[in-house]
């Protein structure tokens, strides 16, 4: 009953103002974000071709649905003639990776003249990184079963510091060119994306409700299954309503995308589960991933 929406090879297509994500995750199966206008990727449980032209590629952890497809973007690329991607992993995962590409192309009979291996970068929490000029990212340790990150994507601008403001142009040509600095730099959370986790993430990273999308695993919803998410580091839909609770000011987010359900569930029972439960305040800023 429930495999219309199992499928990998439908993703759903989220339209907000300044981005496109095309995305699919479902819990043990595959999870895959792709961000198009953004140059980059977030897990890849699946490679689409659409993820392929991506550059930036973050891992938040090794499980396989999240991961197993990452040897295969780097694959594609390398067919189609393109230059060679970045895959972000968190540091603990590094030597692993590297040994699983060294393995995949002694078992495909490459030779070791010809091999050349993925491009990561391993990321500690609190590291970052640059895609472009006004675009960073910023990792951040997550509470799972296996050493885990969530990203932060950043639009980075100056502005004019309040006392310099409404100064004619000619005026701070001037004071750049005798060293004075009359802006200043401002980080704009734009978008994070958490991978699985338990509910202990929320409440030790906050900053997360500032991103104007936060894309977060709601794996589990029923009654009996609590105790599965906790030993599976997993969030339950009861996790969330106390987060909820203790913490009403913390999610400011103006799109919340939740992701990541048990594949034993149906579209309608998630949906219906969801809409019965969850705070309508909040439940006007969801976006359901199935």
């Amino acid at each position: 009953m429930a495999q219309a929406h199992h499928n990998p090879g439908n993703p759903i297509e989220l339209n907000f103002a300044q981005e496109t994500v095309v995305a699919f995750s479902i819990s043990a199966l595959a999870t895959y974000a792709l961000v198009p206008e953004l140059n980059c990727a977030f897990d890849m449980g699946e490679c689409p071709l659409e993820a392929v032209p991506l550059e930036h590629i973050f891992l938040t952890h090794a499980h396989g649905d999240h991961s197993r497809c990452l040897l295969r973007h780097e694959s594609l690329r390398r067919l189609m003639g393109m230059t060679p991607a970045t895959y972000y992993v968190p540091d603990e995962t590094l030597a692993g990776m590297q040994a699983l590409a060294q393995v995949w192309k002694e078992l495909e009979n490459v030779s070791q003249r010809k091999f050349a291996p993925p491009r990561f970068h391993p990321l500690a929490a609190g590291d970052e990184v640059w895609l472009h000029r006004q675009l960073a990212a910023r990792a951040f340790a997550v509470d799972h079963t296996l050493p885990s990150r969530g990203y932060t994507l950043f639009d980075v601008r100056k502005k004019l510091k309040a006392e310099y403001q409404g100064r004619a142009g000619g005026e701070l040509a001037r004071l750049r060119k005798d060293g004075v600095e009359f802006e200043e730099t401002l980080w704009v959370p734009r978008l994070t994306f958490i991978g699985d986790s338990t509910i202990r993430t929320l409440y030790r990273e906050p900053h997360v409700g500032q991103s104007r999308i936060l894309f977060l695993e709601l794996t589990f919803l029923l009654d009996g299954e609590q105790e599965l998410a906790r030993k599976r580091g997993h969030t339950h839909l009861d996790d969330l309503l106390k987060f909820l609770a203790d913490c009403p000011d913390v999610l400011q987010n103006e799109h919340i995308v939740l992701k990541h359900f048990s594949m034993r569930y149906d579209r309608r029972m998630i949906v219906h589960t969801l809409k019965a439960r969850l705070p309508r305040e909040f439940l006007e800023r969801v976006h359901i991933l199935i």
